[in-house]
């Protein structure tokens, strides 16, 4: 436990030492399973690295100072694909590596250079041909478009739509590509030579988290007219459930023989992991080194192990081999950097709401006895779920000696197809009241008191923040957010226009719902705000643009409220460079520190004002 005393500098290069134990994620194994990609924060921005499948040092793709979003090997040869954008704006420029001859990085060679345009990664047919997404026609819809890593000439489009696809698959005679058409709403093509097939017709909306091509047919983890996602197959005009779990199927990845599929479900917010049979029906759980969540899965070789992401909340995040036949495990690229602390696990708890529904939260607890303060921490989505998995941030504020508490509010993912709609359009504020009946709950078992506790999050969790200042100010005696909306209006007029039609679905659109979008925003409200606040931002935000917090940050200063602001100019929706990171949540722990440790206690949690209605 790190000495609550320290001053400023001794706190922050404490956060660098829990940032320096890298995220480590995107694990694939090349063709012949002879070496593992993978993307680390390991020098300080998302990077690529490939490690032989023996073990031993892994060797960096070199591609400047710029963050990496995957690393992709070919289905066949020693080729592989990254994905790579210019300051966290998003416009992602697709290159091919080379092989190289032993274990060298190879050689980078860019295929695409628009900066206008977003090369959304795909997924490759063979050791040449790779197919992905892009925004070249029209900014608001993505076509899918295929291209030869060897070849001189650039991409051809081979599926046009007015829509947003994305391939999830490929192999050399079919591409698998999914349409969103909102974030809870999807459907599956299949295209072929001849032309494309529309495999997922349905009425209602269904949730499409993962899928991948069998040999004569699609697998899915989808939900049809049902409250959690299950093992669907898709062929023949027909949809077959397969498999389903007790929560959300998740992930899903057919091996190489075509037999069968790993998956991870997600049961209360921890991953399971099994394997099941395509022409039988065998189900087999696989056990993992350690509870946590797996957000990735390849097979390896000819599928005799497995290659999974894992985010354990007191270990780190890593790349693990999984040999099914032994159940050993192995760290492919283990941390050079260990954990400064080992802190104890989350406890998942659950309050009652006020108009009676469940709520569940995850309780982080410091070694101390008596923590320095109460957070709550508010996830962003507002299609996402809080889980139990590591952040490097989490666990140096825990380590500081604050308890984190953590909600899955109304709207969260996780807890089935109609949890998640709870707080759409013109139930927005429910969600709200349940950050006030979440500090109701901990002041009635004598947890916390009202007017000492922080809020904190991030993008829509941004918002969350800025709405329980404005709706609930007693409870609050600091708040933080970074990349969050600010006004509604604003948000949805300069978000960009690919992402203005599916987030309309969630939260209002412009031309039914204005007027209310309005009366919730949280900057028609400031003068509620009696807390201190500190925004972050990164300046090329896509999503969030930069304007929302100025607005906020203008409207305190001219009111007098204690606000700070942090603008990073290379960094848009969050930050991904290390010292943006340490000097940013530094900051933020300073602040809360400065707000909270000597907070008076205000009014009975109860007695604040009343949410606000709907017009």
């Amino acid at each position: 436990m790190t000495d609550t005393a320290t001053g400023p500098h001794d706190a922050r290069a404490r956060l660098e030492q829990w940032l320096k134990h890298p995220q480590t994620t995107g694990g694939q194994s090349s063709a012949d399973g002879r070496w593992f990609a993978f993307v680390s924060t390991r020098d300080g921005i998302p990077a690529a690295f490939r490690v032989p499948d023996v073990g031993g040092a892994a060797t960096k793709i070199e591609v400047g100072s710029e963050r990496v979003h995957s690393f992709q090997p070919a289905r066949q040869g020693g080729r592989a694909m990254l994905a790579v954008d210019h300051g966290g704006d998003e416009q992602w420029q697709l290159a091919a590596v080379e092989p190289a001859a032993g274990d060298g990085p190879g050689v980078v060679r860019w295929l695409t250079s628009d900066p206008k345009v977003i090369h959304s990664p795909g997924a490759w047919r063979d050791g040449r041909r790779y197919v992905f997404t892009s925004n070249a026609r029209d900014p608001k819809f993505f076509d899918v478009h295929e291209l030869d890593a060897a070849g001189s000439s650039g991409p051809r489009r081979i599926h046009q739509e007015d829509a947003l696809l994305d391939v999830v698959a490929a192999d050399a005679s079919r591409a698998l590509v999914r349409r969103t058409n909102t974030n809870l709403d999807g459907d599956l093509l299949l295209l072929r030579d001849d032309g494309a097939s529309e495999l997922t017709s349905h009425s209602g909306e269904l949730t499409i988290f993962s899928a991948d091509l069998a040999p004569n047919s699609v697998l899915a983890a989808a939900n049809p007219e049902r409250e959690f996602a299950a093992v669907v197959r898709y062929g023949g005009g027909s949809a077959e459930v397969l498999y389903d779990f007790p929560g959300d199927v998740e992930l899903i990845r057919v091996a190489p023989s075509g037999r069968a599929a790993a998956v991870a479900v997600n049961d209360q917010g921890w991953s399971r992991l099994y394997t099941v049979g395509l022409d039988d029906n065998s189900r087999r759980e696989l056990s993992l080194p350690a509870a946590g969540v797996v957000s990735g899965i390849d097979w390896v070789g000819e599928g005799a192990s497995l290659l999974l992401d894992v985010s354990v909340p007191e270990s780190g995040a890593d790349v693990l081999e999984l040999e099914l036949g032994s159940g050993r495990t192995r760290a492919i690229a283990p941390s050079p950097q260990p954990l400064p602390a080992r802190l104890r696990p989350p406890t998942l708890r659950e309050f009652t709401a006020s108009d009676g529904l469940k709520i569940p939260f995850w309780d982080f607890r410091p070694v101390t006895p008596t923590p320095r303060g109460t957070i709550v921490w508010v996830h962003g989505g507002p299609e996402s779920q809080s889980r139990p998995q590591f952040l490097a941030v989490h666990s140096f504020f825990v380590e500081q000696g604050w308890r984190l508490i953590v909600p899955n509010v109304r709207g969260s993912t996780g807890y089935g197809r109609t949890y998640v709609h709870l707080d759409d359009v013109r139930r927005r504020m429910d969600s709200v009241r349940d950050l006030r009946d979440l500090v109701r709950f901990l002041a009635d078992q004598g947890e916390v008191s009202s007017g000492q506790l922080g809020v904190a999050g991030g993008s829509y969790g941004g918002f969350m923040v800025l709405s329980a200042l404005t709706t609930y100010p007693e409870l609050w005696g600091a708040g933080a957010e970074w990349v969050g909306i600010a006004n509604f209006v604003t948000f949805l007029e300069h978000t960009r226009s690919w992402r203005r039609k599916v987030r309309e679905d969630e939260y209002g659109s412009l031309e039914h719902d204005r007027e209310f979008l309005e009366s919730i925003s949280p900057i028609h409200h400031i003068d509620r705000i009696r807390a201190p606040l500190c925004v972050v931002h990164g300046a090329n935000d896509p999503r969030v643009p930069v304007e929302e917090a100025e607005q906020i940050v203008a409207a305190l200063r001219a009111r007098g409220v204690p606000v700070e602001y942090l603008r990073y100019d290379n960094e848009g929706h969050g930050l991904v460079r290390r010292p943006n990171q340490v000097e940013a949540y530094g900051r933020v722990a300073e602040f809360f520190a400065q707000h909270l440790e000597r907070a008076p206690v205000a009014a009975p949690v109860g007695a604040e004002k009343a949410p606000l209605p709907p017009p």
